[in-house]
């Protein structure tokens, strides 16, 4: 799982969103606590990952510039209201993977891949953009 999370993040847009889950769920209210990664890319390469024990909203972010992030820092400060573990902005998609396949692992103990599900969107594009 963690070679596929690092190919399917390769040479991928700016604003590329990567959901990992149970398998099946949809909608907030379906199930008390999960565990939940979430990653988007930002410019310059960076990544974000998102965790958490419920359901992730999509962020709808003014900017996805990485002028001042720390990287490689693991935060836990509730910036965004639905992220109950946390956040880091890395540019190692290994480190991203790794993670992601030890929480599914070790804390959530899905029993197989099947039990995962992902869902994943590219960036809109205006009509009429280059």
């Amino acid at each position: 799982m963690a070679d596929w999370l690092v190919e399917l993040l390769t040479d991928k847009p700016v604003a590329f969103m990567l959901e990992v889950g149970p398998s099946g769920y949809r909608t907030r209210d379906e199930l008390d606590e999960i565990v939940c990664a979430q990653i988007l890319v930002l410019a310059d390469e960076v990544l974000m990952l998102r965790r958490s024990r419920a359901f992730l909203e999509q962020l709808a972010l003014a900017d996805y510039s990485t002028d001042g992030l720390t990287l490689d820092r693991w935060f836990f400060d509730d910036h965004f209201e639905d992220c109950t573990d946390g956040y880091l902005f890395t540019r190692d998609a290994r480190l991203v993977a790794d993670a992601c396949v030890a929480w599914f692992r070790d804390e959530w103990g899905a029993e197989s891949t099947d039990d995962l599900g992902c869902d994943y969107r590219f960036p809109d594009e205006l009509p009429g953009q280059p």
